[in-house]
Formats: C-alpha cells, structure tokens, sequence
C-alpha cells in the first residue's frame, strides 16, 4: 500500500539492495542484562548497548538529536569517536542543556525538579552531597560532552525561546545507520532510576535501521535542525517535508516530520500518516501510547470499529483518564474540565466494543511507548505522541514499517504489557465524572 495524503504531500520512493530492520525493548521477557549504573541483572534488551555499539563503529559522523541526554557511557563513547577525527554533533532540547552545576536553579516545576534530583543522585557516586571535578568527568554526560569538544546546539540556538519540545530521539551514523528510539537517553527511559532497585526503566523500543536511503532522510532533518552550527532551525523554521518512503531489503518504511503548519490540511500533518495507517486495518489494532489526545486519530479508529476491526488501546495512566484524553470517547463517555468546559469537537464513541486500559508498571515507571500495531503486519512508532502538540508544535518523528517480523515483536511488546494491563473503565473515573457535572452544574457554567 501507499501512503498518499489528499493534497500537496510528497511520496519519495527509493529502494535499498542492502540493509535491515531490527526492534529492541527494554522490558522483553526474553533476555537479560546487567544494568552497568545499579551493577544488578535484570531482563530486556540494553537499548544503551545498542547504542554504544553503533557509535563505536562509526567512521565519518554520527549525528545525535534526542531530547535528554544523560547517559554516561554514550557520552564517553560520543567524546572517544570525536577524538578519532569523526564528526560528532549533538541537538538537545533546551531544558535540558545542563551539567549538574549549572542546573541548581531548574526547580520551576515538580518535573524539572525531579530531572535534576536524578542527576544529582547519578553524578553523586560517594553520596557526600557535592559533585567533584572526577564524578562530573565520569557521570554527568552533558558535562563530558561538552569538555570532551563535542559540538552542542539546543534549540534556543534559532533565537527563539524553544517554545516547543526537541523531542527527537535518533542518531545517524556514517549516512548508513539510523538507530530511532521513543526512549530518551536517560538511566529513568533505558535502565530505571537510579535510586530504586525496583525500577525497570520506563517501557520503551529502540529501532536500528541499516540503509543509507532511510540514514539520509534523518541527516536531512538533523541538518536542518543545526543550521550553521551556530543558528540552527527548529519547529516552524524547518521546511516541510511530506511523507517519504525507502525499500530497505523489502521492509517499506515511511517516515514524516513534525511539526506541521496548520495552513496544511490535518491529513498532510504526520499524525495524519499515523490516521492514513490505522485506516489501512482489515482486523486488529493494538497500541501502547504515552498519550492520546488527536481527537481526529480516535475519529478513524472509530470507523475501523464499526468495520469490525478489533482494537486493544492501552495509555499510560498519568494520562489515560484526563478530559482531553481519548481514551474517554474510546468508552462512550466524556468528561469536564476543571474549567467545567467540554474537549472541542469532542465525539463519544456510540459502540465502545473497544478493549481500552493502563497498565501497572513498578512504581516511578511509565508507560512510554508511542506504537500501534496493525493487522499483525504493519508498526506505527516513533517520538510522536498522538497529540495536537506534538503535531504543530513539537520536532517529532513518525514511521511506518511494513515488516510482518517487526510488528510481530511489538505485538508481543503489547501482549506482555497486556498481561499487566488495567482493562476497563476505573470506578474512580466515574466517580469524577459524576463530581465535575454536579459541581459545574451548581455554578451553572457548563459549555461544550
């Protein structure tokens, strides 16, 4: 199949005589390691060895664009392949351009606080409460890079005040390579927190794509993205660019950025690919989400239940049950805001025969996943949440897959994560509801 849009959008076609496609995940039953921060075993795959790894093979560059970096090891592989003569350049969101040091004032909000308390609890390795020239050159990965001579630019670097989110996660290596990831590159997203032996990392793929057609389609964008080095362009500052299709070794993958003007129609955005996908389904669709808010996403699926589609929808509980969640339409219901005012264009499903839930992760873990798998042959993935942020605002990525061994592995991600799900409409979502339409009814300001 082909992913056109209605109008305007790009369809560029190439094909790869070498290359692969290979998932990896961070909570998979199925193998083990040993975390090298907590020095403990655990299961799933080492999404940091992975990317170690092809660093290390690097020759020419390696391109990194992630959102938070502050893994230690990848920071001193990044500084050693810099030292070699490659090219090394890094794009990091702008909130999170900060040593240990230079981050004590970043406490504006309960979020940010806790970035900061994780990285103190890192860099600290004698716990003595003060952060040494040598834990800083060993842990404190924003630190390393930037004494080691790797080229750093965030997105306040287009003179902007990086109103959205850099929210990429990927890195190009040599032109050949790409390794995409929903994870960040953090011990809390990869490994688990630092300070809890429990944690088992918040649920995450990694995704390594070998093919010089689908590395140039990234490069494109991280180049984009750095500008002069000095003046880079983010968000709107970026050319558009529709859908793009490579043929790695018979794999189809399409891959669209954001953000997307709203002068483009919705089906020329990339949550529109995402829609475009999901209108492809003849029998299943299963999806691990961080967020669902893309009121016209939940439109399409919608009309893939009524065709007799089944679908199974799990998004992580911070989120799951919130009035712009879509979840809500998903069970027939919709719900107020704290502002007694109703979601715009908010449409209920009439028939929710839809298998909608959270799933109960180790306490400080999150469901982080941004993927839906349909017809057990095709895997929507990517930085992109299903959101109108992360649609027009936000530096995103989406990705289509056309593997059947692909989405077979993350039907298993979803099938596991099934295992621990909260299927089913909670009590305590109910019990709001009924609050807020009492509550707002009495101040008489109820709107849609």
């Amino acid at each position: 199949m082909k992913f056109m849009s209605l109008t305007l959008l790009s369809l560029l076609i190439t094909t790869s005589a070498w290359g692969s496609v290979k998932a990896y995940f961070n909570q998979n039953s199925s193998s083990s390691y040993i975390d090298p921060y907590r020095k403990m075993s655990r299961s799933g795959d080492n999404l940091e060895a992975v990317l170690i790894d092809g660093i290390s093979k690097a020759r020419k560059t390696v391109f990194v664009a992630v959102q938070e970096l502050r893994l230690p090891l990848v920071a001193h592989a990044l500084v050693e392949r810099r030292k070699a003569g490659v090219d090394v350049r890094v794009v990091l969101e702008h909130d999170y351009n900060f040593n240990v040091l230079t981050g004590r004032d970043r406490t504006e909000g309960e979020h940010e606080a806790t970035k900061l308390n994780e990285l103190r609890a890192l860099v600290d390795a004698n716990r003595d409460g003060k952060y040494s020239k040598e834990e800083m050159d060993a842990r404190d990965a924003v630190h390393i890079l930037k004494v080691g001579g790797v080229p750093l630019i965030d997105d306040t670097s287009d003179n902007s005040a990086g109103a959205g989110l850099m929210h990429h996660k990927f890195v190009v290596i040599d032109g050949k390579t790409t390794i995409v990831s929903t994870a960040n590159f953090t011990l809390s997203c990869i490994h688990g927190d630092i300070l809890s032996s429990s944690s088992r990392g918040n649920a995450n793929s990694m995704t390594v794509i070998n093919s010089t057609n689908a590395a140039d389609i990234f490069e494109e964008e991280f180049l984009q993205m750095w500008g002069n080095g000095k003046r880079g362009n983010f968000g709107h500052n970026k050319t558009y660019r529709g859908p793009q299709t490579v043929n790695v070794s018979g794999t189809r993958i399409t891959l669209q950025f954001s953000p997307t003007s709203r002068r483009y129609t919705w089906e020329e955005t990339t949550n529109g690919l995402i829609g475009q996908a999901i209108a492809t389904a003849k029998s299943t669709v299963a999806a691990a989400l961080f967020v669902f808010s893309d009121q016209k996403i939940a439109n399409v699926l919608e009309k893939r239940g009524q065709a007799g589609v089944r679908m199974g929808v799990l998004v992580e509980a911070k989120f799951a049950w919130r009035e712009y969640s879509e979840l809500i339409d998903m069970a027939g219901l919709k719900m107020l805001s704290q502002k007694c005012t109703y979601e715009p264009d908010n449409q209920p499903w009439k028939n929710p025969a839809v298998e909608i839930g959270t799933v109960g992760l180790t306490s400080g873990d999150v469901l982080h996943h941004k993927f839906a798998v349909i017809d057990s042959k095709m895997v929507v993935v990517g930085s992109q949440n299903w959101s109108d942020a992360a649609n027009y605002v936000n530096d995103e990525f989406a990705m289509i897959i056309e593997n059947p061994t692909i989405a077979g592995q993350y039907m298993n991600e979803y099938l596991n994560l099934r295992k621990r799900g909260r299927i089913g409409i909670p009590k305590t979502l109910m019990t709001e509801i009924k609050r807020l339409e009492s509550e707002c009814s009495s101040r008489g300001i109820i709107s849609n």
